[in-house]
């Protein structure tokens, strides 16, 4: 019997661990690459390489697998629905298309009842930056509508500086408040026709807008932790999901709910279900996909996931003596994430 393929988008350091699910079971991978040296590439079965902006090999890569996947939202929409008009894409191009963009996204979350998220106005000029910057007292943070990810597109606001933004090509930005909080917390959801599954809050420490600790579990009280569960699943429901997706919040210091972004696929504060679960949240997207089955995460033990970030990395032999550590075999590069380990508690 002919094993099925699975097609990922992406060859990252998540499409490796979506490589490694997947064979734990049986599937073949093919990834689709940009870059002819990519994380995955010693744990696929196979690869193309391609300009993806001019859908480069495209056809090829579709015949090449059953189903598909991504590691990033970030992919031209005219990428995705070729995809998905000859294949099943997990999850769909709509999904995606909603959460690659800042402003489409703010907008379908405030749509849902009892979804919240900071304040946010779109800014397509100048005029716009000074007009909504005063009306949050310049308290906010102005980013690119699309691909931005772990700091980069942001920039931060202050009135004396606003005229340095004069004559920036400001078109197709999003200016939002800035939000003093009290925890930062994330819940990965994955549905699927006959299931939906989550894995328990956890607590995320961010430096510079870049992610740098997971701590499981959170340290939510019992009725916020039951309302940050419930409005992660609301989401899913509203999405239609059929996939995985990372539902980042902000516990504001009255504590207020308020999302902070969607990310439609596996995600940086679920590495330590690799470890510290029965089912990680690579195991159960691969299952979902290939078996349309999902599994109770099965938290074993308390950790804390710490990622390497830049030159953090020069420390990875030294680490990896002590704790669980994972390379993602990457050229090194300051604000990169290289890696990360595992504490256990």
């Amino acid at each position: 019997m002919t094993k099925k393929t699975l097609g990922i988008i992406g060859g990252g350091q998540l499409g490796m661990f979506i490589c490694i699910a997947a064979k734990r079971i049986g599937l073949r991978t093919v990834v689709y690459s940009q870059e002819s040296d990519f994380s995955a590439k010693n744990f696929c079965d196979d690869y193309f390489l391609g300009d993806i902006q001019k859908n480069q090999n495209i056809e090829e890569f579709i015949e090449s697998a059953n189903f598909f996947t991504v590691e990033t939202e970030n992919i031209p929409k005219r990428f995705l629905r070729v995809i998905q008009k000859k294949k099943k894409l997990f999850p769909s191009s709509e999904i995606i298309e909603i959460t690659q963009n800042r402003l489409v996204e703010k907008k379908f979350l405030n749509s849902i009842n009892g979804i919240k998220t900071a304040q946010y106005f779109e800014v397509n000029n100048f005029r716009d930056l000074e007009m909504y910057a005063e009306k949050l007292d310049f308290n906010c943070i102005l980013k690119t509508q699309e691909f931005g990810y772990d700091g980069k597109g942001q920039f931060k606001i202050q009135e004396k500086h606003l005229s340095e933004f004069k004559n920036m090509k400001l078109n197709k930005f999003i200016l939002e408040e800035k939000i003093e909080f009290k925890f930062e917390i994330s819940v990965i959801v994955i549905r699927c026709d006959s299931k939906t599954i989550y894995y328990p809050p956890v607590h995320n420490i961010h430096r510079d807008s870049i992610l740098r600790e997971t701590i499981y579990p959170s340290k939510l009280d019992k009725s916020l932790k039951k309302s940050v569960i419930e409005k992660a699943l609301k989401i899913s429901e509203n999405l239609k999901l059929n996939g995985v997706l990372a539902v980042e919040m902000f516990i504001t210091k009255d504590n207020k709910i308020l999302i902070n972004e969607l990310a439609p696929r596996p995600h940086n504060s679920g590495h330590w279900t690799m470890d510290a679960c029965k089912f990680s949240q690579f195991d159960n997207l691969v299952m979902m996909i290939d078996k349309n089955v999902l599994n109770e995460p099965e938290p074993l033990r308390n950790c804390r996931m710490i990622n390497l970030i830049g030159k953090d990395y020069l420390s990875f032999s030294k680490i990896n003596k002590k704790f669980k550590t994972y390379d993602y075999y990457k050229k090194l590069r300051d604000s990169r994430k290289m890696g990360h380990y595992i504490l256990f508690e």
